[in-house]
């Protein structure tokens, strides 16, 4: 890998797929290739997303295509197209439903175990 920079082509990227929630994903920029300071991740899903929430990152929705219904802290709603980004603060329970893609930025970058689902945030401080 070249310290400075990585050319990521997402066809090349294994898709993931998740059936749990809907999706199937490629991680484009990740932290075991690319550090710690951001993550950048594609995916496709058709159905709902279940309610989690994230202490560890701000987390920024880019819609590529389709329409996505955010539900924030369980009442606000952010109804969300083609173009629009959709920013979630760390500690912010939300779900989200719809049919397209979209690419998640988190900042600092995705780690495995950082997303707790609606189960698990019951029993959080501030959950």
């Amino acid at each position: 890998m070249n310290k400075r920079a990585r050319h990521v082509r997402a066809s090349l990227v294994h898709k993931i797929h998740e059936d749990s929630n809907h999706l199937s994903l490629r991680k484009l920029v990740n932290s075991d290739e690319d550090g710690r300071d951001v993550s950048v991740t594609w995916v496709e899903i058709d159905g709902r997303h279940p309610a989690l929430r994230t202490d560890a990152t701000t987390r920024v929705y880019y819609i590529l295509d389709g329409d996505f219904n955010f539900i924030i802290n369980g009442e606000a709603e952010i109804v969300a197209g083609p173009g629009d980004s959709v920013v979630i603060y760390r500690s912010c329970i939300y779900e989200f439903n719809g049919t397209g893609s979209y690419l998640v930025i988190n900042g600092p970058a995705f780690q495995e175990g950082d997303d707790r689902y609606l189960a698990d945030v019951e029993n959080l401080p501030g959950g």
